[in-house]
């Protein structure tokens, strides 16, 4: 009995983990913002990138904040963009994604690409900001497949728009005094 007590909890056990890894894989593979090339991606890029984009330049409270939340951002970006340039954002990558963004005028938190408040316009500029950086690293044949990519429609924009997110004001307006 007690052996067969062992079996059954042992396979409930391992059932449950099965399970709960594939949701968590399953998510953080369909909320990307845009996806990335790495064709022939030269391995030094993203320090480069990391480097001319270094969020050590941030200074502004609110901004610092930010950052924090999107470094410990339940997808863990493994690279972290700040473009001081207008439009102002951090954005959240791993080696082939574009995973997480802050944007004050988009909205008041950092959104992924399931977000209904990231519609296909802001998540198309999103990935292309970061593929033009991306195809300064690449070879000829990665510089055509990431322009062709830059080209094509973003995965999930539109088709979250029913969530049933109820979206307040503060979710969408910056905080005047914060910026």
């Amino acid at each position: 009995m007690k052996t067969k007590l062992f079996k059954i909890t042992i396979s409930i056990i391992t059932l449950t983990i099965l399970i709960l890894n594939s949701c968590q894989f399953a998510n953080s593979e369909t909320s990307e913002i845009g996806s990335i090339s790495a064709r022939c991606l030269d391995s030094l890029a993203w320090g480069k990138i990391c480097q001319q984009y270094s969020t050590d330049s941030i200074k502004k409270s609110k901004l610092l904040a930010e950052l924090e939340k999107v470094k410990n951002h339940f997808i863990k970006p493994q690279y972290i963009l700040y473009f001081k340039d207008e439009p102002e954002e951090i954005i959240g990558c791993d080696w082939s994604s574009i995973r997480v963004v802050y944007n004050a005028s988009i909205a008041n938190q950092t959104l992924t690409g399931l977000d209904p408040l990231l519609g296909n316009g802001e998540q198309k500029r999103i990935r292309n900001r970061v593929l033009k950086e991306i195809m300064k690293y690449q070879c000829e044949a990665g510089k055509m497949e990431t322009i062709k990519a830059m080209k094509a429609e973003v995965p999930y924009a539109e088709s979250h728009k029913n969530y049933p997110l109820k979206i307040k004001p503060e979710m969408i307006e910056p905080n005047s005094n914060e910026k």
